[in-house]
């Protein structure tokens, strides 16, 4: 499998964690990767830091289990993933 082409959104929250969509080409699929961002610059509030501890105590690792996207950046996810479903569409009519 050969990495492509891939977007990432920042979560709207405050920046939690970072969701990744990439290509894999090769075989017409789509990866999609939640990513433990940074806090950011806006302290968790106490729940949240209770949260995130007893995650880490739990499991040895944080995690991230949700992305807010806006508006706009769903917009594009949409516009990345239906590139790349066009172009495969596109080569599976070609009998690639």
């Amino acid at each position: 499998m050969k990495l492509d082409d891939s977007i990432f959104i920042k979560c709207q929250c405050g920046g939690c964690s970072v969701l990744e969509v990439n290509t894999w080409p090769d075989d017409k699929q789509f990866n999609v990767s939640l990513w433990v961002n940074h806090p950011g610059e806006r302290p968790l509030s106490k729940k949240e830091r209770i949260r995130w501890c007893e995650e880490v105590m739990k499991t040895g690792k944080p995690w991230a289990d949700h992305t807010i996207v806006s508006q706009e950046d769903a917009h594009r996810i949409v516009k990345f993933l239906t590139k790349y479903l066009t172009q495969y569409g596109k080569n599976n009519k070609n009998g690639q």
